[in-house]
């Protein structure tokens, strides 16, 4: 129980901060200093034993794994006997546990919820930064095309 706990906690104070930082750098700063400042904290390699790949595709899979445990959760906690249980009375179960199983669908729920944006938060800094990224490149290449071209166009003068 605390380790599914602290998976939340990881969830709401780790996981969601970081992409919506990295989002609003790479939005609200200027695009080639939004994009190297991203890629120095999130794009960096990393390598465990024989290992290596970049930091946000750790975030990415940790991300997509706390959806899958938030999935499932939905999936096999509410997919079993006595789910029509949710008027207002019941023959199987009194009203404190109804209280409460509506509490933990409602919790359920909400996880499923926060850790899909999280995960869609995740890929769109990804998207995002790879787009910059390409433009960025797309640029210093234009760039140095006019530089060779006007080179050669003075020595053809």
């Amino acid at each position: 129980m605390i380790s599914i706990m602290m998976t939340w906690g990881h969830m709401i104070w780790v996981f969601l901060p970081l992409p919506l930082m990295s989002l609003l750098l790479l939005t609200i700063l200027p695009q080639s200093f939004g994009t190297r400042l991203v890629q120095k904290i999130f794009f960096t390699r990393i390598s465990i034993g024989h290992w290596h790949t970049r930091l946000v595709w750790v975030f990415i899979g940790a991300s997509l794994i706390i959806f899958s445990i938030a999935a499932r959760t939905i999936h096999l906690g509410f997919a079993s006997a006595h789910v029509p249980c949710s008027g207002s009375s019941c023959p199987y179960h009194g009203g404190e546990t109804m209280w409460y199983r509506r509490a933990s669908r409602y919790r359920a729920e909400r996880n499923f919820w926060l850790s899909l944006f999280t995960l869609v938060l995740w890929l769109l800094v990804y998207k995002i930064y790879s787009l910059n990224d390409q433009i960025m490149k797309l640029r210093q290449g234009s760039g140095d095309g006019k530089k060779t071209n006007k080179s050669n166009s003075d020595k053809d003068d």
